[in-house]
């Protein structure tokens, strides 16, 4: 399979010569080949003028939720705008200067994760100025399948927002027709296709070496697992930021290990294996201290439902341990929402497992507002 970005610079970069351009990306913006698209561009003879990096910067390094200053590239002395900084969306006058601005940055496929709504934010803003917006297609790591509970209007934040269901199951470049046509955006918006590419397929069976998307999901079981896990970044745990295998260990200085591991057994998930597991996280939450928790591998990325579990985690962790759970003290300020429900969407799901309610409360409710955003967005699939 070729990448959007191979087949533009073998078909397309011709067209664009006489064109200053803009590149929204970061180190994961490479070739079949491992090579990066900064200098493929320059190669090819491209008026390459500003770059713009996501969170976690242009070359992938920073930390979640480290914010960023402006800086030059080391190499070709272009200005690197940050985005997960002052601001996130590019303004006026990061955006002189440029006809075109071109997006191209691996993502993961989940409604939390914030590059989408960098590009998102790209596209409207390039929409407004009339400047024309260049997705280069990557594949979803975790196919095309749609699965989890959509957010609710006036829960949307930047981890969540434009109707999405947790795991959408679109390509980038698909994801940017929907938002650009749903949202009336009407910006002069350009995908270039991949070649060869099966949206059924996982990232690891498509042939290509994995390309870390951010510094905490250094391989697909990582991924797989972060679907649901970072639903308990809500809640007083730690979900293994800071060790070897974050949103693979979950655990915290109060849980009694033994009897998380009991309760979780008894409730026979598919797909996964898990076992006790102690930890020291070195940054992040409970940042050396030992923490008693469980250890998760997945066995089928087909069958394993990372959400299913991550809820009843949070609602085994709440029943086991009532005078040390707490959901997440932080509260955004410009919401006023519990980080957990801005991570899911809504505040149903925090007040029925309060009340008691497991996973197999929520299934029915999530199969039919997966089937209602699937029929949604069959008309801006491309593959």
């Amino acid at each position: 399979m070729k990448l959007g970005l191979d087949v533009f610079l073998e078909k397309y970069a011709k067209n664009y010569k006489q064109a200053r351009l803009g590149l929204v990306t970061n180190a994961t913006g490479i070739n079949s080949d491992l090579r990066q698209n900064i200098d493929l561009l320059v190669e090819k003879g491209l008026k390459l003028v500003k770059l713009f990096s996501p969170e976690h910067g242009i070359f992938g390094a920073a930390a979640d939720g480290e914010k960023l200053s402006h800086s030059k590239h080391p190499k070709y002395g272009v200005p690197i705008y940050s985005l997960y900084g002052e601001t996130v969306r590019p303004n006026d006058e990061m955006l002189e200067g440029i006809d075109v601005l071109i997006y191209d940055i691996q993502d993961v496929g989940l409604r939390f994760y914030t590059y989408i709504y960098t590009m998102a934010y790209c596209l409207e803003e390039c929409g407004k100025r009339n400047i024309e917006f260049v997705v280069l297609d990557r594949p979803n790591p975790l196919s095309s399948k749609i699965e989890g509970p959509i957010i609710e209007k006036n829960f949307e934040s930047f981890v969540g927002g434009y109707g999405l269901p947790i795991r959408y199951g679109l390509t980038i470049g698909e994801l940017a027709k929907y938002i650009n046509n749903t949202f009336k955006i009407n910006a002069n918006l350009t995908v270039i296709a991949m070649e060869g590419y099966d949206p059924t397929r996982f990232y690891d069976e498509l042939g290509l070496l994995w390309n870390t998307p951010s510094p905490n999901l250094p391989s697909m079981e990582h991924t797989i697992l972060y679907e649901g896990f970072c639903l308990l970044e809500g809640v007083n745990v730690s979900v293994g930021r800071g060790t070897v295998h974050p949103f693979k260990y979950i655990g915290a200085p109060w849980i009694d290990s033994e009897k998380l591991y009991k309760s979780m057994k008894k409730l026979s998930h598919d797909g996964v294996i898990f076992r006790e597991r102690v930890f020291i996280p070195f940054a992040s939450k409970f940042q050396g201290q030992v923490c008693y928790g469980l250890e998760f591998f997945v066995l089928d990325k087909r069958k394993i439902k990372p959400l299913e579990i991550a809820i009843d985690l949070i609602a085994e962790l709440r029943e086991l341990h009532t005078k040390d759970f707490t959901w997440d003290s932080y509260v955004h300020l410009e919401t006023e929402r519990f980080y957990f429900d801005r991570l899911i969407g809504s505040d149903f799901y925090r007040k029925a497992i309060e009340q008691g309610a497991r996973s197999s409360d929520f299934v029915e409710i999530w199969e039919k507002q997966s089937a209602e955003f699937t029929k949604q967005v069959q008309p801006f699939r491309i593959y």
